[in-house]
């Protein structure tokens, strides 16, 4: 009988083994119609598909996923036993593990590294998926690695938190170590607010019931949309910021340009999915900065894209869509140029002024404990017309130039002196 020698097995694919592996421009054709195909499929053509190539002589495939938990990554791991028998793992340590195939005679490590390697990345926010391999894949490799990104589809589908970085929003989990006292004055605003939105949001049964006992048909009674108005600066992120800690509700903070596409119907759709997301997450208070860009008036001339965008917030504040758990908190600056529908819709409009003379005088003594109460007076009666963000900008530039004083004249740390103080405000309103 024949004796045939493993010797040499593992050290380079012989003929029958390179007739399995696919050439990469092959590869890469067949398997992006593969993830593009099935992308479509899940109506998901909005995700990012993995990135294909060809470096420094091997291949690489790598996609992004949402934070990889144990049981994502036991589905990860069960994926590649399924195409390849025999693994070893290379790597289990907190926030990486990587696995990689063994030669075909497990005993031999001849050039194991260059065998296929699988690596999860898990980061806090966001996790990563990287497939490697000196040369060209085999088909089973292939499948393995269309296999793996469509578990990563079906996972980043589920979470809510992923969709909405996905789609440009920042979601900030509720800080209840920022309080009102972070913004001086405004007591009115504060207490309009703590009234009529907060209190609701802390309880929603007695608030329900009531609505119970009122009303023929049950319709809840709390508020599902909030208009803040005023000038830039006056604290409406903050106060957003505020009620998302007190509620113990996220908060998504949404730009407009995270929105805007230049794809038809794109920034609609975009908006949707971010409401779609928030419903998923159980409840959050969704804060659109700048509303104004997005939602004029349709008095005015509009294009397609912004009418589309104003159709489906007023479905989602008050319509057959409306959020049944997302409180929406719209800011702007120019509540004129909003359309009159769109107004209806808020159901209370909050009105930040900018700060006076007191109120800029406790706002200096904010950014500037150093100073005393004679001295925030003296500031704050001579900076008509600042608001907050005005006054925090003026005690950062003070800090700047004393800072550099100091390094200048090789002088002892210390805070500025109120003439500091004084004199950058003199010359902010100069140069304003």
């Amino acid at each position: 009988m024949t004796r045939i020698s493993m010797e040499n097995d593992d050290r380079k694919p012989r003929p029958a083994e390179e007739a399995h592996l696919i050439p990469y421009d092959r590869m890469k054709e067949q398997f992006e119609k593969e993830v593009l195909g099935f992308l479509e499929k899940k109506g998901a053509e909005d995700m990012t598909p993995p990135q294909v190539s060809f470096e420094k002589g091997a291949t690489r495939i790598h996609f992004a996923t949402p934070p990889i938990t144990p049981g994502m990554l036991i589905d990860f791991v069960l994926i590649i036993k399924k195409y390849i028998t025999h693994l070893r793992v290379h790597s289990f340590d907190s926030g990486y593990y990587a696995f990689q195939a063994l030669n075909r005679n497990v005993f031999k490590t001849e050039n194991i590294l260059d065998n296929c390697k699988v690596e999860f990345f898990v980061l806090s926010t966001t996790s990563r998926v990287e497939i490697s391999k000196k040369g060209n894949l085999s088909q089973e490799e292939i499948n393995m690695a269309v296999e793996l990104f469509r578990r990563a589809v079906s996972a980043t589908r589920q979470d809510p938190a992923f969709r909405l970085r996905a789609l440009g929003a920042s979601m900030v989990e509720p800080d209840r170590d920022l309080t009102w006292d972070y913004i001086a004055g405004y007591e009115e605003v504060k207490r309009n607010i703590r009234e009529s939105v907060i209190l609701p949001l802390q309880n929603p049964d007695m608030y329900d019931s009531i609505a119970r006992m009122t009303r023929k048909v049950f319709e809840t009674n709390r508020p599902r949309a909030i208009l803040f108005d005023g000038p830039p600066g006056v604290g409406k992120t903050t106060a957003a910021r505020i009620i998302a800690g007190e509620s113990d509700l996220p908060l998504v903070y949404v730009p407009v340009e995270s929105i805007m596409s230049k794809w038809y119907g794109q920034s609609s759709q975009n908006l949707s999915q971010i409401f779609d997301a928030c419903e998923d997450l159980g409840g959050a208070i969704i804060f659109l900065d700048e509303i104004d860009s997005l939602a004029g008036s349709r008095d005015q001339n509009m294009f397609e894209a912004t009418r589309q965008i104003l159709s489906v917030l007023l479905r989602r504040l008050d319509g057959i869509d409306a959020a049944a758990s997302t409180i929406t908190i719209g800011a702007t600056n120019r509540k004129n140029d909003l359309d009159h529908a769109l107004i209806s819709r808020f159901d209370q409009t909050v009105y930040f002024p900018l700060p006076n003379a007191a109120e800029r005088a406790a706002i200096f003594g904010n950014y500037a404990k150093n100073l005393g109460e004679a001295e925030c007076s003296h500031l704050g009666d001579r900076s008509e017309g600042l608001s907050g963000r005005n006054i925090k900008d003026i005690c950062e530039f003070t800090e700047r130039r004393w800072a550099r004083k100091v390094l200048v004249k090789n002088l002892e740390p210390a805070a500025p002196p109120f003439d500091f103080y004084r004199h950058t405000l003199r010359i902010w309103k100069e140069t304003k």
